[in-house]
């Protein structure tokens, strides 16, 4: 009997959570009359319009900031994993002045807004001439706390023993880094994916740094709702649903590595 509520809870949950995505595409196919009755879930008729209208290019460049919103996510995220792994490896398995300093700071910079930190950031960037490229948005998100964080306790799996041997054998800090860099896969994975949706759906920072020809999905379709609605409304959410579908891919390929990486984290 405990089964079968706790079955009915979970499918409550689920079907509260996908009703927005589902409302979402389906609306792609509504007239700008059935989606403003929030109520009206199916459209009276599918008609796939919104959907040409959008690769046409009509309205916005869909291609176009699709590719800018994949390169900027996808080169942030590699460097982002990259930097923050071998920031946790040393913080989890070296002991040196200044270690207790560090994962403080990387604590704090998940507790702090990250609001706050977007006026000095645009400063900084323009300050060094940096703003209005890809490159600025992509270098502004190596600097991971919840990165570092992560990576700490997942290094903390790796086994004393093995340092021991490693000094033993006269193998350098960044030689091990390498040799075990492999047995975290699932780790890396998670924090890439993890890292590639916040990336994914930047805007704050986006809007600031970059200009109209680096334009990512999320300006792109904020410029397409504009107050003269000159594109129809259904065409934004085939606009929308379609930039949700490389995160839903991303993320049921690799479910079941983040599950194990998540289940690791949880043992410590």
């Amino acid at each position: 009997m405990n089964r079968f509520f706790s079955l009915v809870l979970v499918l409550g949950f689920a079907l509260l959570s996908a009703y927005p995505f589902g409302w979402m595409f389906f609306s792609s196919f509504k007239t700008n009359k059935e989606i403003y009755q929030p109520k009206q879930l199916l459209p009276e008729e599918f008609d796939g319009q919104a959907y040409s209208l959008l690769l046409e290019g009509k309205y916005l460049d869909f291609e176009g900031s699709l590719w800018q919103s994949f390169f900027i996510a996808t080169s942030q995220s590699f460097l982002a994993t990259g930097v923050s792994a071998l920031a946790g490896f040393a913080l989890a398995k070296y002991s040196f002045r200044g270690k207790s300093l560090l994962l403080g700071l990387a604590v704090l910079i998940i507790l702090i807004p990250r609001q706050a930190l977007v006026v000095p950031v645009f400063e900084w960037f323009n300050w060094l001439g940096w703003t209005g490229s890809s490159f600025s948005l992509i270098l502004c998100g190596i600097a991971s706390g919840l990165g570092v964080v992560f990576f700490t306790q997942s290094f903390k799996n790796l086994p004393n023993e093995l340092m021991e041997v490693s000094q033993i054998e006269g193998l350098r800090p960044f030689r091990l880094f390498i040799l075990v860099f492999p047995l975290f896969g699932p780790g890396l994975i998670t924090y890439f994916l993890l890292h590639f949706a916040l990336c994914w759906q930047e805007h704050l920072l986006a809007l600031l740094l970059l200009d109209d020809s680096h334009l990512t999905l999320p300006l792109a379709l904020a410029k397409l709702s504009d107050s003269s609605h000159r594109a129809p409304e259904s065409v934004g959410m085939a606009a929308a649903t379609l930039s949700f579908i490389p995160i839903l891919c991303l993320f049921a390929l690799f479910f079941n590595k983040m599950r194990t990486a998540l289940s690791q984290l949880s043992l410590n």
